[in-house]
């Protein structure tokens, strides 16, 4: 059961981490051109990608997480650090994509919104910027994890 756990665990990684640097890089490349209303459009659909299949699997992969550590039952013995590492800083990793990139997400959002109401355009891509990289904390923070436990430090 454990192996199961694992590839589904490696396949949520895959999905969270591919999604943020997809959105990421197509952001970046479309902050230089803002100014209508389709690139308005497609930054809010790309905002609505990042809902439905980063956050899932990123939660995903901190439930799948969970029950591979409670499978190993370790007990009383102590965990080796790089165990250690990828609980609290993977389980930190998780919820800081959730919220962080949902909320600085849901800024862009707004603030896309009540341009096109106003008629205006964004001259200065600020909210983006900070989803942008929001979204690059997080990839680094993945890798990180990643780092630390393919080593087994």
């Amino acid at each position: 059961m454990f192996k199961y756990w694992l590839f589904l665990h490696l396949a949520g990684i895959s999905i969270w981490v591919g999604s943020l640097l997809a959105v990421t890089i197509i952001l970046i490349m479309i902050k230089k051109h803002l100014g209508s209303k389709e690139l308005s459009t497609i930054v809010k659909k790309m905002t609505r990608v990042v809902n439905t299949l980063v956050h899932p699997s990123a939660f995903f992969v901190l439930l799948s997480g969970i029950f591979m550590m409670i499978a190993m039952n370790f007990g009383d013995s102590s965990k080796p650090f790089y165990l250690e590492f990828m609980e609290r800083i993977g389980g930190v990793t998780v919820l800081f994509t959730i919220i962080a990139v949902s909320i600085f997400g849901r800024r862009v959002v707004k603030k896309l919104n009540t341009l096109e109401k106003e008629g205006s355009v964004i001259t200065h891509p600020g909210s983006i910027n900070t989803y942008i990289t929001m979204m690059l904390v997080s990839v680094l923070l993945v890798l990180a994890v990643i780092f630390v436990v393919s080593f087994r430090f």
